[in-house]
C-alpha cells in the first residue's frame, strides 16, 4: 500500500508543543496526587473502584507526557510552573473539602478541559513530523473521555459548563518556583458504603487458622458458609490494601515518579481484586457486600507507620505471606472441583509477585539503595507480629 501524500500542516513548533504538554503534565500530576489522597475517603465501592482505575491511567499518562517533553527538548521532571490561569484551576481542586467536591471539580472541570485541549492539539498538529504526539494524544484523550463518561460525581457533571479557553495554550512559568503539592491530613480510617457495618473486631465468624502459614495448621475455606464470610472479609482486605497504597503515593510527593506509578498500579490491582470478590459473592456464593461486619484495625496498625514501615509490613510481609496461602487455597479448591473459585486465587497470586517487588524496590530506595538494610528492617518489624502476620495485640487483616 503506498504512503499517503497529503500536504504537510504547519502545526505547532517544538516549543509550542512542549508548552501544551507541560500544561497536561500539571493537570495530570495534580489529579494523581489528589485522587490518591481522596480515594480512601470515598465510601461507595463502585466509585472507589473507578477512581482506582483512573488513578492508574493518570499516573501512566504523566510518565508518557514526561517522555514526550524530554523528546521535545524540555525538562521532563518538572517543565516549569503552571501559569496563573492553570494554577487557579489546580487550586480549586486541592481546596476541595470533601470527596464529592473534589470529584465535581476533577471530573466536571479539569478532565473535560484536558480532553478539549488535547482534541484542539490533535486537530492542529502535523501528523508526520509530530506523529509521536499524534499517537500519544489519541490514546490519552480517549481514556480521559472514558473517565468522564464512567464517573458521574454527585450533582456536579450535569451542571458543568463547557471548558472555556484552551488549557493547552496557557502560559508556563519556566523560572518560577516549583508548585508544591498539598498533602491532606492523616486518615483516621477509610470510608465504607453506608450499608457496611464496621466494628472493632470485624467478622467474628473468621478463624485465625485461615491466615496461618503452616500446612499443619492452615485451614482452607471449602464449605459455602465459611466461603461467604471469607470472601466478604477478603474484599474488605483488598480495599484496605488499595487505600494504603494510594495514601503511600499521596503522602510522599517527594518520591520518584516511578514510585507513584507503582503505587497507582498496585492500587488498581487491589480494587480490581475487590471487584472480583464483589462479583463472586452473589454469583457463586449467595451473599453480597455488606452482609457481614468488617474491621479496620489492621489498616490502622500499618498506616500508623512511616513509609518504610508500611512497605515492610504490608508489601514485604502481608503480601509475601499471602502468596503461600493463595497457592495452597488454589490447590485445595481445584482438588475439590471448585475451579471457578480456585481461579480467583491463581490471579491473586500472580499479582502479589510485583507487589512484593514494590516493597523491596522502594524499601531499598529508602535505605539509600541498601537492600540488606531494608531486609533487616523487615525482620525487625516482623518480630512484633503474631503467626497470622498481624500485630500481636490486634486482629488481623483477612488475606
Amino acid at each position: 500500500m503506498p504512503l499517503p501524500r497529503e500536504p504537510l500542516r504547519l502545526g505547532y513548533d517544538v516549543d509550542e508543543n512542549a508548552i501544551r504538554f507541560s500544561n497536561y503534565f500539571h493537570v495530570l500530576r495534580e489529579l494523581v496526587h489528589l485522587s490518591a489522597g481522596w480515594l480512601p475517603l470515598v465510601p461507595q465501592f463502585e466509585l472507589k473502584y473507578r477512581l482506582g482505575d483512573h488513578l492508574h491511567d493518570d499516573a501512566r499518562a504523566v510518565a508518557k507526557v514526561r517522555r514526550r517533553l524530554y523528546e521535545l527538548r524540555h525538562p521532563s521532571d518538572y517543565p516549569g510552573a503552571p501559569g496563573e490561569a492553570l494554577a487557579a484551576l489546580l487550586d480549586r481542586m486541592r481546596a476541595a473539602g470533601s470527596p464529592d467536591e473534589y470529584l465535581g471539580i476533577a471530573y466536571g472541570e479539569a478532565k473535560p478541559a484536558l480532553v478539549a485541549a488535547m482534541r484542539t492539539h490533535l486537530e492542529a498538529l502535523d501528523p508526520v513530523s509530530d506523529e509521536p504526539s499524534l499517537r500519544l494524544l489519541t490514546k490519552l484523550a480517549r481514556r480521559q473521555e472514558g473517565h468522564v463518561e464512567e464517573l458521574t460525581a454527585p450533582g456536579s457533571l450535569a451542571a458543568s459548563p463547557e471548558p472555556s479557553g484552551d488549557l493547552g495554550a496557557l502560559s508556563i512559568e519556566l523560572k518560577a518556583e516549583s508548585r508544591r503539592l498539598r498533602v491532606m491530613a492523616p486518615l483516621d480510617e477509610p470510608a465504607r458504603d453506608d450499608f457496611v457495618e464496621v466494628t472493632p473486631e470485624g467478622d467474628p465468624y473468621l478463624a485465625r487458622e485461615l491466615y496461618v502459614n503452616d500446612p499443619d495448621v492452615n485451614h482452607v475455606p471449602v464449605e459455602r458458609e465459611e466461603q461467604r464470610h471469607f470472601f466478604h472479609a477478603l474484599m474488605d482486605a483488598e480495599l484496605c490494601a488499595a487505600e494504603l497504597m494510594a495514601r503511600n503515593s499521596h503522602e510522599h510527593p517527594e518520591m520518584p515518579w516511578d514510585f507513584h506509578v507503582d503505587m497507582a498500579r498496585q492500587t488498581w490491582d487491589e480494587v480490581r481484586h475487590a471487584r472480583l470478590h464483589h462479583l463472586l459473592m452473589p454469583t457463586e456464593l449467595g451473599c453480597q457486600w455488606g452482609d457481614y461486619p468488617v474491621g479496620l484495625s489492621y489498616f490502622r496498625s500499618v498506616y500508623a507507620h512511616d513509609l518504610l514501615g508500611r512497605l515492610a509490613l504490608f508489601n514485604s510481609t502481608s503480601e509475601q505471606k499471602a502468596m503461600w496461602r493463595h497457592s495452597r487455597r488454589r490447590k485445595v479448591l481445584v482438588d475439590r472441583g471448585q475451579e471457578q473459585i480456585a481461579q480467583v486465587f491463581d490471579y491473586l497470586l500472580a499479582d502479589e509477585v510485583p507487589h512484593v517487588h514494590n516493597g523491596t524496590r522502594w524499601g531499598a530506595y529508602l535505605c539509600d539503595g541498601d537492600e540488606a538494610a531494608y531486609r533487616a528492617a523487615v525482620r525487625e518489624l516482623r518480630e512484633g507480629l503474631d503467626e497470622t502476620g498481624a500485630p500481636a495485640a490486634a486482629p488481623g487483616l483477612a488475606s
